[in-house]
């Protein structure tokens, strides 16, 4: 790969440009739902009823507290429709991700080491928000999810580089398409209520941050634009793909967490069927 030259800075910015301007095109990749799953899902629901006893419940048990539900083939195929849900709502989530990366592809220019140490600090902050969300220290989060400090080191340089590039590319399209957004804009895009945006505004200023938020509200603009004009494909995941996938969050459960009082369960990502 030639080497890029540097962006030119005007005006206290970097500017990008990209090699192509045509919309991208990305793919999506449709999980698999397994059985395992599934069978996850019941457990977490029954789990929170009281049942303890080995295997599945009877559907008495279930008539009796699954509201709605009179039978354990209906628990078991709402838990799978909930499920699919949940995935089809996760493939949503990854098309921002997916167009930045395509785009990140066009840049013309090298980001300044700078701009990438400045990403570095950014992905060591949410790393030890993680750790602190779980109650343990950043070493004892690495131990558990069985990274070393050289993957930690690593893992942070590529994310770091990835996200600088990333910025760097819809920084290029703001440039080209004149992107603006205003501070009464601010709430929407931060998905935030007028007060607490106000709060983030006032502070900012206050830090000498403003132009930061304001720069990060512009490539959400951007983003939205490009995910708008994109076009997906979508390739399926297989069942063997799908049985490695829950192999490796099946040992992340075994090995949960000092401080995680849902023993590796995400309450996000599990069935949410009301009980009575």
């Amino acid at each position: 790969m030639p080497n890029k030259p540097e962006p030119l800075f005007i005006d206290g910015h970097y500017h990008y440009t990209l090699s192509s301007y045509d919309p991208v095109e990305a793919t999506l990749t449709i999980p698999h739902l397994t059985d395992e799953e599934v069978g996850y899902g019941i457990a977490g629901i029954v789990a929170e009823r009281g049942w303890k006893e080995d295997g599945l419940p009877t559907d008495a048990w279930v008539a009796e507290n699954v509201e709605g539900l009179g039978t354990l083939d209906e628990l078991k195929q709402a838990v799978r429709e909930e499920l699919e849900q949940i995935n089809a709502r996760y493939v949503e989530s990854t098309k921002g991700g997916l167009c930045a990366e395509e785009l990140a592809k066009r840049v013309e220019q090298r980001v300044p080491a700078a701009i990438v140490e400045r990403a570095r600090d950014i992905v060591r902050q949410g790393f030890e928000m993680q750790a602190a969300q779980n109650g343990v220290a950043l070493a004892q989060l690495l131990a558990a999810s069985g990274m070393s400090e050289h993957d930690y080191e690593h893992a942070v340089d590529e994310e770091a580089q990835a996200m600088a590039e990333q910025n760097a590319a819809l920084d290029a399209i703001v440039d080209e398409y004149a992107i603006y957004v205003d501070e009464t804009e601010l709430p929407a895009i931060l998905g935030l209520s007028p007060k607490d945006a106000k709060t983030v505004i006032d502070d900012a200023r206050e830090h000498g941050g403003l132009e930061e938020v304001m720069a990060f509200a512009r490539r959400r603009r951007a983003l939205e634009a490009v995910m708008r004009d994109a076009s997906f494909t979508e390739e399926h995941e297989t069942a063997e793909q799908a049985a490695r996938r829950v192999a490796e969050m099946r040992a992340q459960m075994q090995t949960a967490m000092p401080g995680d009082e849902n023993n590796g369960e995400g309450e996000g990502d599990k069935p949410h069927l009301k009980l009575v």
